[in-house]
């Protein structure tokens, strides 16, 4: 890629990306000359875990999933989609990345040396305002990642993450919210903290039970208020409804005790 171009799609992604908006021309122009664009296939390495954090690291298009090596296998972090930065408590604390970044799918990739981005924080109080506003939403989403899963079961576990998913990468279409990435069952397995077994008998079900699609490439979610249910450790449906069915003769309604075997 020659030169021209590749400053043109620095300038075009400085533009578009959120974070940088509050900023006036001349500093985005400014910020353009610093960055670097990155391109990376679904499976490639962003760094590792140990390695300096000595870029600031912002995502134009595309996934990234932070993953920590564990004895039991690795276990998924957090999600990372469009517009946010990846990497950046460990950037703000001159600390080594406490765990390995790997591309979810084609990605794209904004990147500005350390000490450049903390010179521009400084000239721009407003523009640090809202990063601090953005590393305080992702320390608060870590702690409550934490707290509900202690003791909580997988159901409601699976839930959140899709609701999390919905609310930072979701789409709204005339047959309900579209999460346009994808996830492996093993992926999902890894971020709620359950087997993969579990994450595929759940999945499954609520396939049919129409909670959750799964399509190649996405996931459709038709009711964002029975993922709620779940999510807050009810059934999928009205305890009424799910507890009523068709008489095999009559027709008429009669009631059938509602399992309460959990998924483990």
């Amino acid at each position: 890629m020659n030169e021209a171009i590749r400053s043109e799609r620095v300038q075009n992604a400085v533009r578009a990306l959120p974070m940088f908006r509050g900023l006036n021309p001349e500093e985005q122009r400014r910020l353009a000359s610093l960055a670097t664009i990155r391109d990376l296939q679904r499976g490639e390495v962003l760094w590792r875990e140990g390695d300096p954090a000595d870029v600031f690291t912002v995502i134009v298009r595309g996934r990234v999933k932070i993953v920590r090596q564990a004895d039991a296998g690795d276990v998924i972090l957090e999600i990372f989609g469009e517009g946010e930065p990846a990497g950046a408590i460990a950037v703000y604390n001159f600390m080594p990345y406490p765990a390995s970044a790997v591309a979810l799918e084609s990605i794209t990739l904004l990147c500005v040396p350390r000490r450049d981005y903390f010179e521009l924080l400084d000239r721009n109080p407003e523009f640090a305002r809202s990063i601090i506003r953005e590393l305080t939403r992702l320390v608060i989403a870590l702690t409550r990642k934490l707290e509900e899963a202690r003791g909580q079961r997988v159901e409601p576990r699976v839930a959140q993450l899709f609701q999390s998913l919905a609310d930072r990468m979701g789409e709204a279409t005339p047959d309900g919210t579209v999460i346009r990435f994808k996830l492996t069952r093993q992926e999902i397995a890894d971020l709620v903290g359950t087997t993969v077994e579990t994450a595929i008998r759940v999945l499954s079900r609520w396939g049919r039970e129409g909670t959750i699609i799964t399509r190649k490439d996405r996931f459709l979610i038709p009711s964002r208020e029975r993922l709620a249910r779940i999510a807050d450790g009810g059934p999928a449906c009205e305890p009424d409804r799910a507890a009523r069915v068709e008489g095999p003769k009559s027709g008429r309604p009669h009631r059938r005790p509602v399992s309460t075997k959990e998924e483990s």
